[in-house]
């Protein structure tokens, strides 16, 4: 277990034992506990190594769980509990999750069927639309934050993770080239958000949804690139490789939705998802068709 983490076996708070680690990125590692008093299995998120990450990956986790806890819909993981390590640095106890991951699960079965891609952006996007009409943009959108459960009755749903880069619409904001240091996912990351992440409103998560659905259509990403210079070069080349060049069955309306969430210009993009939701509307299965009618409440669309 990282320094500073406790360790398995290791009771914390006096209620949470921890079991083994789950998960872990380039700032938080995830661990799965147990609570002494009632028995449920939960999963702990904690910073890496806190003191060295300093007072923003520590807002980070916290800003992480203000977003999840204002949203009430079933695609995003429930927030239980927070707490301060002794040392202050946050930890976050949230709904323990069985299942994978978009990435993973399109690796392991291949090109989605048109109507099942199109459901999963659109059940990810019941989440996302509650988090844009309250302000907040996630900017860190991609298959691995989109994680696939069954529910009891074994019908399948997407739930969003890691809201750590999400924001309230405010003035100002971060800069993501000056240190040369990248927030969030080059290959799923908007252009505007390349520049800077002051820029980045919630179009960039349509973006983002726009790059995860050519993904998990086609098995490319639209553009390819390892760093966001690499990134930002190829999406100034030109647009990316028609869709029906690589999945010809796809149909063309649907190929033209995401074609236009993937303008460079924001102003010209899809500009929400009630807007999204409903071109692809005539994709989706039954269920999806009652995400679309989700999402455009949850924006106050008629």
């Amino acid at each position: 277990m990282p320094p500073g983490v406790p360790r398995q076996g290791e009771v914390l708070d006096g209620r949470y034992e921890i079991e083994e680690p789950i998960g872990a990125g380039g700032m938080g590692v995830v661990v799965a506990a147990r609570h002494l008093g009632i028995g449920q299995r939960v999963a702990i998120k904690f910073i890496l190594d806190a003191a060295a990450a300093g007072p923003e990956a520590c807002e980070r986790l916290l800003r992480e769980a203000r977003a999840l806890g204002s949203i009430r819909s079933e695609h995003v993981t429930r927030v239980l509990d927070v707490g301060r390590l002794p040392a202050g640095a946050p930890y976050m106890v949230m709904e323990l999750l069985v299942g994978t991951d978009l990435g993973r699960l399109r690796r392991a079965r291949g090109r989605f069927p048109v109507s099942d891609a199109v459901d999963a952006i659109l059940q990810a996007g019941e989440a996302i639309a509650e988090a844009h009409a309250l302000g907040i943009a996630h900017r860190d959108l991609k298959p691995g934050n989109l994680y696939v459960i069954a529910r009891p009755d074994r019908t399948l749903c997407v739930k969003v993770l890691d809201f750590g880069l999400s924001r309230a619409a405010q003035p100002g904001g971060e800069r993501l080239t000056s240190t040369g240091h990248v927030a969030g996912s080059p290959q799923y990351m908007a252009p505007e958000q390349m520049q800077s992440l002051k820029y980045a409103d919630h179009r960039a998560d349509l973006w983002s949804l726009g790059v995860i659905l050519y993904y998990l259509l086609s098995g490319a990403r639209p553009y390819e690139g390892k760093t966001v210079a690499m990134m930002w070069a190829a999406i100034l080349a030109g647009p990316p490789p028609a869709l029906s060049s690589l999945r010809p069955e796809v149909p063309p309306a649907l190929e033209a939705v995401i074609m236009r969430c993937l303008q460079r210009d924001p102003d010209r993009r899809v500009q929400d998802l009630a807007e999204l939701a409903q071109g692809l509307a005539p994709f989706a299965s039954a269920r999806g068709a009652m995400s679309v009618d989700y999402i455009v409440r949850a924006l106050g669309r008629s």
